[in-house]
This record gives C-alpha cells, sequence and structure tokens, in this order.
C-alpha cells in the first residue's frame, strides 16, 4: 500500500517537472473557452426567444383586441364566437401561449357579464381542455401544473374531483398550494375547510399568497378562521389564520392565549400578542400586564407594550407611565410605552400633561420624538 503511494507521489512530480504545466493551462483555457461559449449560446437563445414573442405578440393582439372589442363589449355576444375569422393557428404552440395571455390582460380589467363572456371564448378556443390535459400529464413537472391550475382558476373552469384530489395530497407543496388557491379562486368559501385542512409544509411567502388569495375574493361572513390555530401547527401557518381573523375582524382570545402560552417566546406566540392588540382584545389588558413581568425577551415585551396601546381601555395608563419613568430600562420599552399612552387617549390626557410638566430635557426629547406624526409601530 505504501509503495502503491510514493508511486502515485513520483508520477504526480514527473508530471508537473515535465510539460505537466503546460498540458494543465491548455485545459484550463479550453473549458474557459467552453463555458463562456455555451453562456453565449444561452443569452443569445433567450433573446431569440424573446424576441418571437414579442414578434408574434404585435401581430396577434390587435386582431384579438378588436376582435374581442366587436364581439363581447359591442355585440354582447356571449358565446358560439366566430373565431375562425382570426385565422389564427392555435395547433403553434408559441402563437396559443400569446393568445392565452392576451386573454389573461382582458380579463383582469374586465369584469361582470362581459368577463363572463371572455372566459366562454377561452373555453371555445380550446384551452380550457389544453390547460386540464396539462394538469393531467404533467403532474411531475411542478411549473406547468402549477401554470396550468392558474389558468384554470382564472377561466373558472372546473376539475374533476378525482384529479383535484391527487393535487391536493402532491407530495409538491408548490402543487399543493396552487391546487388551494385555485379551489379559492373557484369556490370561495365553500372551499375554505377543505384547504385549510390540508395546509401543511408551506412557506410564510406561499401563507401570504394564499391570505391574498382569499381576501382578494368575495367572501365578507362569519367563517372561523381560529377554529384552525394550534400549537402544533407551523408559524406559517398559524401566521396565516391570524391574519385572517385580524383581517375579518374575527376575536377568539382563547385560541390566542393558547398559542402564547405554549411557548412564550417563539415567533408564534409574538404574533399572536402582536393579533390579540390589533384584534382590540380588551379583555386581556390585564392579562398583558402580567404577562410583561414575565416575559424576559425584549421582542416580546414590545409587542405586549404595542398590544396595550392599541387596546387602549385605560386599565393599563398606570402601569405604561412606570415603565416610561424608569430611566433604568432600554429606551426602545420607554418609547414603546410612552407611544400606548398617547393611543389611549383620552384616558391617559391628564397623566400625559403631567409628564410634560416633570420631565427633563432628554425626556422631553424622547416625547418629541414619539410624537412625531411620521413616527409610529407596527
Amino acid at each position: 500500500m505504501l509503495s502503491t503511494l510514493v508511486h502515485i507521489i513520483r508520477d504526480i512530480r514527473a508530471f508537473f517537472e515535465g510539460d505537466g504545466w503546460a498540458v494543465l493551462v491548455t485545459v484550463a483555457l479550453l473549458l474557459s473557452v467552453l463555458f463562456w461559449t455555451i453562456c453565449l449560446i444561452g443569452i443569445a437563445f433567450f433573446y431569440y426567444r424573446d424576441y418571437r414573442y414579442r414578434n408574434v405578440y404585435s401581430r396577434i393582439y390587435p386582431a384579438l383586441r378588436d376582435f374581442i372589442y366587436e364581439q363581447i363589449l359591442v355585440n354582447n355576444r356571449a358565446s358560439h364566437f366566430p373565431v375562425d375569422k382570426l385565422g389564427l393557428d392555435l395547433h403553434n404552440k408559441l402563437v396559443g401561449n400569446v393568445v392565452r395571455h392576451i386573454i389573461h390582460e382582458f380579463i383582469f380589467t374586465v369584469g361582470g357579464e362581459k368577463g363572463q363572456s371572455l372566459r366562454r371564448l377561452f373555453n371555445e378556443l380550446g384551452f380550457d381542455k389544453e390547460a386540464q390535459y396539462e394538469i393531467r400529464h404533467s403532474a411531475a413537472n411542478m411549473v406547468t401544473t402549477v401554470g396550468s391550475l392558474a389558468n384554470l382558476a382564472l377561466m373558472k373552469v372546473p376539475i374533476q374531483e378525482k384529479i383535484l384530489d391527487q393535487l391536493l395530497k402532491s407530495p409538491q407543496v408548490e402543487i399543493r398550494v396552487a391546487a388551494s388557491k385555485y379551489l379559492l379562486q373557484v369556490e370561495g368559501e365553500q372551499a375554505f375547510d377543505r384547504v385549510f385542512e390540508g395546509l401543511i409544509g408551506i412557506s410564510q411567502l406561499q401563507a401570504l399568497d394564499i391570505f391574498q388569495t382569499v381576501v382578494q375574493g368575495d367572501y365578507y361572513g362569519n367563517y372561523m378562521f381560529s377554529q384552525w390555530l394550534n400549537v402544533s401547527k407551523s408559524f406559517a401557518v398559524n401566521s396565516l389564520f391570524m391574519d385572517l381573523m385580524v383581517y375579518y375582524q374575527e376575536l377568539n382570545e382563547a385560541g390566542l392565549w393558547a398559542l402564547i402560552t405554549a411557548n412564550k417566546e417563539s415567533k408564534t406566540a409574538l404574533k399572536a400578542i402582536n393579533s390579540l392588540g390589533k384584534l382590540l382584545a380588551k379583555d386581556s389588558e390585564e392579562r398583558l400586564q402580567d404577562l410583561y413581568t414575565e416575559e424576559s425577551s425584549l421582542a416580546a415585551k414590545l409587542e405586549i407594550l404595542k398590544a396595550l396601546g392599541r387596546v387602549g381601555q385605560g386599565k393599563s395608563i398606570d402601569f405604561l407611565n412606570r415603565l416610561f419613568m424608569d430611566s433604568n430600562l432600554p429606551l426602545s420599552l420607554r418609547k414603546h410605552a410612552y407611544r400606548s399612552l398617547v393611543a389611549q387617549r383620552p384616558y391617559s390626557i391628564p397623566l400625559l400633561r403631567k409628564i410634560d410638566e416633570q420631565v427633563d430635557r432628554v425626556e422631553s426629547k424622547l416625547i418629541r420624538y414619539v410624537n412625531h406624526p411620521m413616527v409610529h409601530y407596527i
């Protein structure tokens, strides 16, 4: 074994003592040229595809725009469109994609009955069948499936229940989120239970995507989003339901306090404290004061002070005053304590006047900073 190693070392030394360096430099130069050649080819291919798309778009858009104006906006045609008049080769993939995108642009700006007519035009051009075909035969291709679901959701095209169940149980979280968004856009409130039950492993960005899909719909009812709060769920999932509770002003103090007491220093607990304030949970004002004394985390203390300012029932005025007057506390805590006092007007007006008379120059500067109209907390 040792002799083999010695021979290898001698061969390497002999290689570099001879023409080894020249060979190595030549190989490096060839690889460098190959790398930059591939990069240039890729860039050229990208610009070529973009040029082709813009060229086809500029040719199709005027014809399709005039067709839509004439048939839908002027003649009020709702179905059986004379699509042959367009003279488009929809079997050409690039032409089909351009037509799809143009119809999408009109859908975003035209609503009501005209929007329904545009959706029927989309279906009569065969794009609904094409999107469903892509979903059935491209399950392994995440990008294609997500794009097809977005198309079908925009056009309100129904998907077979069997296929939809498979998408909602997909091992790829991106496909599950896209299927959830499809259901929310097409079925609205009727899909809440089905969607929220399957929210597992989503990221914060995906949770925000689902939140926007819900609030952009027509829903405004009495659905209990708080029923899905659970200490065993991830921050992203619980954060989604808390955001929906705040948006629709659904107050469930018991559910939020369960998240807080489970792990007081977790991100979920901080979000729950923030939600209590935004939901004006007046019955939690005294309990928040008790929680402040138990907390050691600066982030949690700040969230509690913000929540007390938002609740603003006047029960925490003396507590906030003591914090502001305590010069040993960090400046951030004193600043938020005073800001919460200001937020509790008119209950705190007499105390604020008294503070203005007693404070020194440094504290007066802090008060002016807090009272500045550009300064606020979130």
